[in-house]
C-alpha cells in the first residue's frame, strides 16, 4: 500500500520519516523539509492513506513505507500520527533507529478512552447542523485552542477544516486504541518524548504514562510551543532532532 502512498523526499544522508497529525498532510512538515536538516538527513514526508480506519491499518502502510529502502531511520510522529508510530515499533522495532513521540493524544492509562463519547455526539450534532467544516473547527479548537486557531491564516484553516471527514476517521480509531502500556515496558529502542509546554495539560499526563513504562525513553519540553510545536518553535524543534540523532549514531549534528 505504501506504493499507494503521496510521499516527498528532500535531502541526503540518513532518513527521517515524519508522520502527520489529524486535520493536515506532509505540509505539516514544510518547515523542516525547507531546513537545514536536509543537508544531513533525506527527509521523508507522507500523506497518511484517508481510507485507513483504525491504526493497526495505519501502521503497516508506515512499515512498508520505511521497507523500500535498506537503512534504519529515525520515525517521528505529530499528535495521531505519534500513535501510528507507536505503533510500528511495537510491532516492528527492527525497522527503526529510533522514534520521536510528539504529544500522542492518547488515554493514560488502558481502562480509559482517548475521548469521551460525549465528543462526537457534539462533532456529529455540529456536522448535521453546521457542516463537516465547522465540526473540523470544533476539533481544532478542541485540541489547539482557541488563540492557535484564531491566530492561524485563513488558508490554512479552510484546508485543514476541510479534513473533517478524516479528522473523524481518526478520532473514531484513537477511541479504540489501547496503548497496552504493560508491554510498552518491553520495548528495546530509543524513544524521545517531546511537548510544548503551550499545551493542554492532558498531552503531559500521557508523556508522563509513556515515560513510565518505556525503557529507554528521554523527556523534552519545547518552551514557548503548543501542540503545533514543530512549526511553532521550529529551531528548538531541529535541535531536538539533532542531538537524538547523535544519542542513536544516526548521523553527525548538521552543521
Amino acid at each position: 500500500m505504501a506504493s499507494q502512498l503521496h510521499a516527498v523526499r528532500t535531502g541526503s544522508g540518513p532518513r527521517i520519516v515524519l508522520v502527520h497529525g489529524s486535520a493536515s498532510d506532509h505540509t505539516s512538515w514544510s518547515i523542516q523539509l525547507a531546513s537545514r536538516l536536509r543537508e544531513s538527513f533525506t527527509l521523508v514526508a507522507y500523506d497518511r492513506r484517508p481510507a485507513a480506519t483504525t491504526v493497526a491499518e495505519h501502521a503497516p502502510d508506515l512499515a512498508e513505507l520505511i521497507s523500500e529502502a535498506s537503512d534504519r531511520p529515525l520515525v517521528v510522529g505529530l499528535s495521531f500520527g505519534a500513535v501510528v508510530v507507536l505503533e510500528l515499533a511495537r510491532r516492528h522495532p527492527a525497522l527503526c533507529a529510533g522514534v520521536v513521540l510528539i504529544e500522542p493524544p492518547m488515554a493514560a492509562s488502558d481502562d480509559t478512552a482517548a475521548a469521551p463519547a460525549t465528543f462526537f455526539e457534539e462533532f456529529d450534532r455540529i456536522i448535521a447542523e453546521q457542516g463537516g467544516p465547522a465540526a473540523g473547527e470544533f476539533f481544532l479548537r478542541t485540541v489547539l485552542g482557541d488563540g492557535v486557531i484564531d491566530g492561524m491564516p485563513r488558508a490554512f484553516r479552510d484546508r485543514a477544516t476541510a479534513k473533517w471527514q478524516e479528522i473523524r476517521a481518526d478520532s473514531v480509531a484513537l477511541i479504540a486504541y489501547r496503548p497496552r502500556y504493560a508491554e510498552l515496558a518491553s520495548l528495546a529502542l530509543p524513544v524521545l518524548l517531546v511537548g510544548g509546554d503551550r499545551s493542554a495539560p492532558y498531552f503531559r499526563v500521557t508523556l508522563d504514562a509513556l515515560q513510565a513504562v518505556l525503557p529507554i525513553a528521554r523527556r523534552e519540553t519545547v518552551i514557548g510551543a503548543g501542540h503545533m510545536l514543530q512549526a511553532e518553535a521550529p529551531r528548538a524543534f531541529h535541535e531536538l532532532l539533532a542531538r537524538f540523532t547523535d544519542e542513536i549514531g544516526l548521523t553527525s549534528r548538521p552543521g
